[in-house]
């Protein structure tokens, strides 16, 4: 059991879905929080926003970045923590079950708390996101070439909480013990002592709280066989089996104060773990030993090679530009269940490699920038920018082994930007549609704002200084993420370097991490 529980940890984190989020590319676009649509200039405005291109004192040159980030969601990360360190304990019932030993109410409440956790983690939004993003982007006066790579991968879990009984003891082994003693009829004997009938009255209502009948509690632990047969006549009632574990505890030394918080465990999960207690008796369950937990593990890889442009449009400051791109998507495919499959983790990603299948879409990208100040004479120099990527939504074909093909989302953006001063310039990105993400469940519609204020701001030398904000709005409990970036600008040589960092965290084998971090650099020779 314990290698269940480390084989769910281990690789809740490799499997997705179709459909992409906003990928951030380019050092000077993260340092600014992801925010770009409106102030897209330089090679890599043919992503941001092609309109861009057209921009008066644009810089043309060769840009070459690259990045990459990962981001935990839904609490996955703590579900696995607390999983993993109730392992041990689990591990023990087991040993219990099939060897004729005693269990006390603290493991009880482990198993309880356990299969909450399990169950949770079947929630959509759990999992985790990594994304990588890459290429070379070329500008020569108002037209553009790229070739850029984007490659995302994400989590999605799925947990059988039905076939999860601890398995039959065996004709030749005694199963379970309740009472500790290895006698029947002790667990019926109340103790006369106030803090341990206090402790038994506590657990019988927490054992009341999981099922009406002891039978369905005795099946989640003993396994469907109900090899604590030898405690039938004498575990009835929740109340019995209460007896049983306090009688456990004063004969071993446990104090009435460590059964109490066992049972205010087993009261705090039985919401979550009553439904699976009844669906275990509803659907015949069973034992570990059939369970279908598995990882399904699906990635998708794009390769765009762009050819952009942009002319002036209709309205003074207006421009539109856009993309005709050749699309290679290479999508993965593999599924593992954790029990059944003795081949190991190793080949399930073995499998994953060798189970893909790439094809070449056309796709096209539309963008448009407004200079304001072209119009209307305005302080500031307001720039506003829209873009859609991917407007005819390419489908790539699956892997044989599961069929179907893999549609590569339209996505649409805003983009305002201003400038202070020469040196200053501040801009907000927001998404306009609400983007699937590897992620099953988990959406992104991201909101961005940033900042860059330029040192020294010459020809010759410049140290561009940038600090940023990110938010997902489609996810009410997603915090904001923090972004920095600098860079080293000497004569046509273009060094830059940006990260990324959320404001929350969550916890990894005892230690505590962002729940999004990451970073990129970019190499250009501008002019």
């Amino acid at each position: 059991m314990k290698k269940m529980f480390l084989s769910i940890l281990c690789f809740a984190f490799a499997s997705m879905t179709h459909g992409e989020q906003w990928q951030v590319i380019g050092t000077r676009a993260m340092g600014m929080g992801g925010a770009f649509v409106g102030m897209a200039k330089g090679p890599i405005a043919q992503y941001w926003n092609p309109a861009g291109l057209y921009q008066e004192s644009n810089i043309s040159g060769l840009d070459v970045p690259v990045g990459a980030n990962i981001e935990f969601t839904g609490n996955i990360m703590e579900n696995a923590s607390a999983i993993g360190e109730l392992a041990d304990k689990y591990s023990a019932i087991q040993s219990a079950q099939t060897s004729g030993g005693a269990i006390d109410a603290d493991k009880m409440a482990a198993f309880v708390k356990t299969l909450a956790l399990l169950e949770d983690m079947n929630e959509p939004g759990k999992g985790a996101l990594a994304e990588f993003a890459a290429g070379a982007n070329l500008k020569l006066s108002k037209i553009a070439v790229s070739i850029n790579n984007f490659t995302s991968a994400g989590a999605n879990p799925f947990v059988d909480t039905t076939n999860i009984g601890l398995g039959e003891a065996g004709a030749s082994l005694i199963g379970i013990k309740f009472d500790g003693a290895g006698t029947t009829g002790a667990n019926s004997t109340v103790i006369d002592n106030n803090a341990y009938d206090t402790a038994q009255s506590t657990l019988k209502i927490a054992l009341d709280s999981l099922s009406t009948s002891v039978d369905g509690i005795i099946t989640i632990v003993c396994g469907t066989d109900n090899s604590c047969a030898s405690q039938d006549g004498t575990i009835t009632t929740n109340s019995d089996l209460a007896n049983a574990l306090v009688n456990y505890a004063n004969a071993n030394g446990i104090s009435p104060d460590t059964v109490i918080n066992a049972a205010n465990t087993i009261t705090q999960y039985s919401n979550e773990t009553k439904g699976i207690i009844d669906t275990i008796i509803a659907k015949g369950g069973g034992d570990y030993t059939n369970n279908t937990s598995n990882l399904t593990i699906e990635g998708a890889s794009f390769t765009e090679i762009a050819f952009g442009m942009a002319k002036p449009f209709l309205v003074d400051g207006l421009t539109v530009g856009g993309n005709v791109k050749l699309v290679n998507g290479r999508i993965a495919y593999t599924s593992f269940t954790f029990l059944s499959e003795q081949s190991g983790t190793t080949d399930a990603f073995d499998d994953f490699f060798d189970d893909t299948k790439g094809s070449w879409k056309p796709a096209i990208d539309l963008g448009f920038m407004w200079d304001i100040n072209k119009k209307w004479k305005l302080p500031m120099n307001p720039r506003a920018g829209l873009v859609i990527r991917n407007l005819n939504a390419p489908k790539f074909d699956k892997p044989d082994a599961v069929g179907g093909q893999y549609q590569l989302d339209r996505q649409i953006r805003f983009g305002f930007a201003i400038s202070p001063a020469n040196f200053w310039h501040v801009a907000l990105d927001m998404d306009i549609t609400k983007n699937d993400t590897p992620v099953d469940g988990f959406k992104s519609r991201q909101m961005a704002l940033g900042t860059e204020i330029n040192i020294f701001n010459r020809p010759s030398i410049n140290i561009p200084l940038r600090a940023g904000l990110m938010k997902n709005l489609a996810e009410s409990d997603s915090k904001v993420s923090y972004t920095l970036g600098f860079g080293i600008n000497l004569i046509h040589l273009h060094i830059d370097v940006a990260g990324v960092v959320s404001s929350d965290k969550t916890e990894i084998e005892g230690e505590d991490i962002p729940r999004k971090f990451g970073g990129s650099a970019s190499i250009g020779l501008l002019f």
